[in-house]
């Protein structure tokens, strides 16, 4: 039997691998772009993020260090709450590292500030835990005899 040249064997063989490799082909820009990373928010990092004081002590001390990448933004300011001296401005690209000496008797907001909007891009909490010592001991007996 003679058949159509659009039946032969050899020609759906083709036919088929072309269809599997625009399928390959689309699967992979579709994962990509499902898997790509949105960068609608700038890195901001914020440590240490607890300070743990004794119970007698009342005032905690932080030392926190600030890194953050402004991108995809241009402008973005550092806004410490009740502390309208650290209140600074970026423009600079790449990573920002900032130091800060606190002390505080209470939780404080550290937020990235758009100055066009005035919107908070993202904020993190500066938190104190208070810590008692446990003033019993587990007194453990080793037979120490021969």
């Amino acid at each position: 039997m003679l058949y159509p040249k659009a039946f032969r064997i050899v020609d759906i063989i083709k036919l088929n691998k072309a269809a599997l490799y625009i399928a390959l082909i689309y699967s992979a820009i579709y994962s990509a772009c499902l898997f790509a990373k949105s960068t609608d928010k700038p890195f901001f990092k914020v440590s240490p993020s607890v300070c743990i004081t004794e119970t007698k002590q009342k005032l905690c001390e932080f030392n926190i260090q600030v890194n953050l990448i402004l991108a995809p933004y241009k402008e973005l300011c550092l806004e410490i709450s009740n502390r309208p001296q650290y209140t600074q401005c970026y423009t600079a690209t790449g990573v920002i590292k900032e130091r800060f000496k606190l002390q505080t008797t209470h939780s404080i907001m550290v937020q990235l500030i758009d100055p066009l909007t005035n919107r908070i891009v993202k904020e993190q909490e500066l938190s104190i835990a208070n810590y008692e010592a446990s003033d019993y001991r587990i007194k453990r007996r080793f037979g120490w005899s021969l």
